[in-house]
C-alpha cells in the first residue's frame, strides 16, 4: 500500500501530526533530518531549521508535506518514519 497524507492536524517544534490514508494519526519528527542538512548547509532542507519557516508547511495535491522553497518528502517514506 502506498501511503499519503490526507490532513495536517498539528505542527509542533520540528514535527508534524498528520492523518494518513490508513486512517491513522501519526507524528513525523523532522529533527534528525533537519540537523543532518543544517550541518552541510544545503540551502533547502537546512532552511527548515528556522522554526517559523518550518511551521509554514502545507499539504500538496499529492498527499505530502511541502514548503514554498520546493522542499517536499515522499509521503510513503514519511509514513515509515512516523510514529
Amino acid at each position: 500500500m502506498l501511503h499519503y497524507i490526507q490532513k495536517i492536524i498539528n505542527v509542533e517544534e520540528y514535527s508534524v501530526v498528520c492523518l494518513f490514508n490508513t486512517a491513522e494519526v501519526r507524528t513525523i519528527d523532522f529533527k534528525t533530518i533537519i540537523e543532518k542538512y543544517k550541518k552541510i548547509n544545503d540551502g533547502l532542507v537546512s532552511k527548515l531549521a528556522d522554526i517559523n519557516y518550518f511551521k509554514t508547511v502545507s499539504l500538496d495535491s499529492y498527499g505530502t508535506l511541502t514548503w514554498d522553497n520546493g522542499v517536499d518528502f515522499d509521503p510513503d517514506n514519511l509514513y515509515h518514519i512516523s510514529k
